[in-house]
């Protein structure tokens, strides 16, 4: 005899990347939206949440770097990094709340990190033990703390000059 597992097997919608540049127009006032509830589900994200001015601020490279997933056309996830001369920095990265755990911020790391020669860095608060568990999943070490005392990590390998 054997057994069946009974559970309706759960499939998630398919989850898409975009290039910030490429939904940029279509999808701000979503990302700024999709930004405040990250912000309020969590009492370590940052001081505030970004408003449509941070998204369409300009940095070297963001638009081509920075990434944003989204299910059925609305964005759960985005990673906004920009271009520095040793690598990248990643200023934020948020999944909806209702998506965490489901491997999108995983899969957006993975992917700007597969398709970023050099250092990616980042700045994490020590409080905020999820991210960095996530972080460290993902490669990223402790690099040193800043004067405010959050954390500084980095993943990838020195550029060769």
């Amino acid at each position: 005899m054997h057994s069946t597992d009974r559970r309706a097997a759960v499939r998630r919608p398919a989850q898409e990347l975009h290039r910030l540049g490429d939904v940029m127009d279509e999808l701000r006032g979503p990302l700024v939206d999709l930004e405040q509830r990250v912000y309020e589900a969590s009492s370590h994200y940052d001081t505030g949440p970004w408003q449509a001015e941070n998204f369409a601020r300009h940095l070297p490279g963001k638009r081509e770097l920075s990434l944003v997933a989204t299910v059925h056309g609305k964005p759960v996830g985005f990673v906004i990094a920009s271009r520095r001369p040793e690598g990248a920095h990643i200023h934020r990265v948020a999944t909806d709340p209702r998506h965490q755990g489901t491997g999108i911020a995983s899969r957006l790391l993975a992917h700007l990190l597969a398709r970023t020669p050099g250092i990616v860095t980042l700045i994490c608060d020590p409080r905020n033990q999820p991210a960095l568990d996530l972080y460290a999943r993902a490669g990223f070490r402790l690099t040193g703390t800043t004067p405010e005392g959050k954390l500084s990590l980095a993943a990838g390998t020195p550029l060769h000059r």
